[in-house]
């Protein structure tokens, strides 16, 4: 079994950080028909097109287009981008499509966001009324609207282009924003700020630039604005950079090109090595570079403690029922989301045909950890990883794994969680996803593996959700481990 199956949840780091930009530069707008061009009787006053290419540690990876059109209604943008994932001799190309409509006073009002990967297409349009956001996300797994109710900040403006450029942001200044991320379909806030001068040189050009930083979710994006307000460079997380570049420059980018070497790029090769990973039940290991002020998980199975982690497998506690449980203690790990629609009359349908009951009990863990492991065929997706695509599909990797678990799981009753960190496949440690189910403990597992207990290799980094796992971002390219003892 390739590798390759395991290590694509820092993919999602990847397009998760690159939406980010996106949406930050443009927040997202309502798609239409015909070029996404406003009603016919609106005369186009101004039309403004740019390109940016995508970089990661300097290799460039694809590219975007932007077209900004103000009209007397008001500012229409929209942007296409093109990424190029390769691994293991599997080559994806990636694109986004981005739309957002504002008014005059630069207010949004409605927004679409399309993410296309090979054969899966996720696609998240809303509109902005009054206080709400009405919101349907469709994939093909089915479509699902959801109405979210806007907190007390107001939500960024039509980009950050325009706060720079008519907002005039002061120095010394927080403004504080909301903005909705696409792949979490969560409302987050953000904070922006002027951050000075600072001299940049660029397609052999030196400039002068104003910086405007935007933190959200606890990292940091620079953005360069050259005096006349254009933005010239992002500087974001996990080495990824976009910079302007002329239309023809852009448009030589041959898609088909190697792009990203997702595991020559994030692979974490350790001093020492683990015989019989998979057989695991012990592990001590050095961890330096974890990044001031992160929070190292610590539980039951794993212990961190300046610096050194320990890891135990642990077993299913005995004569236990899920009935001695106080569900109401247990409710973020039983609920419904998007991604995990444990609620869902077919994932409910397919849970008891799996482990042929509605009764939460071990042996169901076990049999759904088998039936994943011998159902699911094994592929990196590059997607956002939805439970019911999963079903539909059949396909994934890690993250469509863990999805499509926790929602069988917690269908029967069963508290699981969704958890990320890294596991030791072939002489180094990748990125990955799996699970918790609570049975007297909490006791990991790995249906990727086909592991009922997950074994000593597996480090745990976050537990969550997708807006909890971009923590992960501060330790990608930071780590290094070594192998104390493994047994």
């Amino acid at each position: 079994m390739k590798k390759s199956f395991f290590f694509f949840f820092a993919l999602i780091f990847v397009v998760w950080v690159l939406t980010i930009i996106f949406a930050l530069k443009h927040p997202l707008g309502e798609k239409e028909e015909s070029d996404f061009n406003f009603a016919t009787d609106d005369t186009i006053l101004e039309l403004d097109i740019s390109g940016y290419g995508i970089y990661v540690n300097n290799e460039k990876i694809g590219y975007s287009i932007s077209r900004e059109k103000k009209t007397e209604s008001g500012i229409r943008i929209s942007e296409t981008s093109f990424i190029n994932i390769s691994a293991y001799g599997t080559s994806q190309e990636i694109t986004t499509y981005t739309v957002s409509e504002a008014d005059k006073d630069l207010n949004l009002k409605s927004f679409y966001f399309e993410l296309v990967s090979g054969k899966h297409t996720v696609r998240t349009k809303g509109v902005i009324k009054n206080d709400s956001i009405f919101l349907t996300t469709e994939t093909s797994g089915g479509k699902k609207n959801t109405v979210f109710t806007l907190g007390d900040k107001p939500f960024v403006p039509a980009s950050l282009e325009k706060v720079a450029q008519e907002l005039k942001l002061k120095e010394d200044t927080v403004y504080n924003y909301s903005i909705f991320e696409p792949t979490s379909g969560e409302i987050v806030d953000i904070e922006i700020w002027k951050g000075g001068e600072e001299s940049i040189e660029m397609n052999g050009k030196h400039y002068t630039t104003d910086v405007v930083i935007v933190q959200m979710l606890g990292f940091e994006s620079q953005l360069y604005f050259d005096k006349d307000g254009k933005l010239l460079m992002e500087s974001s997380p996990m080495g990824i950079t976009m910079k302007r570049e002329p239309l023809e420059e852009i448009a030589n980018f041959a898609k088909g090109t190697t792009g990203l070497k997702i595991f020559e790029t994030y692979a974490i090769y350790p001093e020492g090595t683990i015989n019989n990973p998979r057989k695991s039940h012990h592990l001590i290991a050095e961890l330096q570079g974890v990044a001031p002020g992160y929070k190292f998980q610590n539980d039951e199975r794993q212990r961190y403690v300046n610096g050194t982690v320990t890891i135990d497998v642990l077993e299913p506690a005995s004569n236990f029922s899920i009935e001695d449980i106080d569900k109401s203690k247990f409710t973020p790990f039983l609920e419904s989301t998007n991604f995990i629609p444990c609620d869902d009359k077919e994932v409910i349908n397919l849970a008891k045909e799996i482990t042929g009951s509605s009764e939460a009990t071990w042996e169901g863990v076990e049999a759904i950890t088998d039936w994943l492991y011998r159902n699911i065929r094994k592929s990196p997706t590059f997607s956002i990883p939805y439970a019911k695509e999963v079903i539909k599909t059949r396909v994934g990797d890690c993250n469509e794994h863990a999805v499509l678990f926790c929602s069988l799981t917690r269908a029967i009753g069963i508290p699981t969680k969704v958890v990320v960190g890294i596991v030791y496949v072939d002489g180094a440690f990748y990125y990955h996803a799996w699970n918790e189910v609570y049975w007297g403990r909490w006791v990991a597992c790995d249906p990727v593996f086909g592991q009922h207990l997950a074994d000593a290799t597996h480090i745990k980094l976050e537990e969550g959700t997708l807006l909890d796992f971009i923590n992960v971002v501060k330790l990608v390219g930071q780590l290094h481990i070594k192998i104390i003892r493994s047994s």
